[in-house]
């Protein structure tokens, strides 16, 4: 099946990436297993150097980042890698319910009765976009007792004041600025995995 482009469905895709282990053999399966989220995931998400958190950085703005910024208030990508987050469509194991905030540019956990804490929207809380196509898409974050393959850069975690994603390695128990009080991101629940684009 292919697209109106002439290229293979995203659903093609994902199903010759799931038989090839069943027809190249063991070796096949070893690499597939390893490999990164599929094409159909999307990339251009970056850790900001300002606040620690996950944003979204091709949507043409930098959102709004809880440490500020002296130009745009917005987020910095220096030193990031280029995150791929797959969607609950694209299947395989993990945590769904988070989402991308249109207002910050930042991802959230949405599975709580609560919107978060926005930098942008404060305690009316983040605003749900995305991802694209559609609205009802939400992504799947893997974590480390439940991910897909081996790989991938642990300790990334909830914020349970703002409900944000944010990068906690650096200065494990004291990464970040929340934008709830402008303190550190608050550490709970176990160390999520997110994938780089090779």
């Amino acid at each position: 099946m292919t697209g109106t482009t002439g290229q293979p469905s995203r659903r093609a895709v994902l199903r010759m990436a799931a038989s090839a282990p069943l027809l190249l053999g063991a070796s096949a399966a070893l690499a597939v297993a390893t490999s990164a989220p599929a094409l159909a995931a999307q990339a251009g998400w970056r850790w900001c150097e300002r606040c620690s958190g996950l944003w979204y950085s091709l949507n043409g703005t930098r959102g709004t980042c809880p440490a500020g910024n002296v130009f745009d208030g917005g987020h910095h990508s220096n030193g990031s890698g280029n995150y791929i987050l797959k969607t609950v469509e694209d299947g395989g194991r993990g945590q769904g319910n988070w989402r991308w905030c249109g207002a910050c540019q930042g991802l959230w956990y949405g599975g709580n009765p609560t919107l978060g804490y926005c930098p942008n929207r404060g305690a009316t809380g983040h605003t749900p976009i995305g991802p694209y196509p559609t609205i009802s898409s939400y992504y799947l974050i893997e974590d480390v007792g439940n991910r897909d393959s081996p790989g991938g850069q642990e300790q990334w975690r909830w914020c349970y004041k703002c409900a944000g994603m944010f990068f906690d390695g650096n200065t494990p128990g004291g990464s970040g600025r929340c934008p709830k009080d402008g303190l550190i991101h608050a550490v709970t629940g176990g160390s999520y995995v997110l994938r780089q684009v090779p």
